[in-house]
């Protein structure tokens, strides 16, 4: 992915906070699964995206550190979504928005 595509996929995270999993780009999904952790890129996306749907949901910013653990759990079901698009598998998100981390982190 060049610096163009990235910064368009960044201003999409911006612009739609409400996209859907199974609106996700599959670039990101397999830029996601091409890395064993995310990277300065993805970040970001995660990032803006998270910070935008936390911004719409609560009506607020929230602290960076709550921020950084959404970018991993965000990043992981992407991964996940990326092996069940590769399998052929439903995935159980498919309907929920895409940088919500509800339910992400298991209880």
């Amino acid at each position: 992915m060049d610096r163009e595509q990235e910064e368009q996929f960044l201003q999409l995270a911006l612009d739609r906070p409400d996209l859907l999993c199974s609106e996700a780009p599959v670039e990101i999904l397999e830029a996601c699964a091409a890395d064993a952790e995310p990277t300065p890129f993805l970040e970001e996306f995660f990032g803006n995206g998270f910070s935008g749907w936390a911004y719409q949901e609560y009506g607020r910013r929230l602290p960076q550190f709550i921020i950084n653990n959404a970018i991993i759990v965000l990043w992981n079901r992407a991964c996940r979504i990326h092996t069940c698009i590769l399998t052929g598998e439903p995935d159980p998100d498919r309907d929920k928005p895409f940088f919500s981390d509800e339910d992400l982190y298991g209880t």
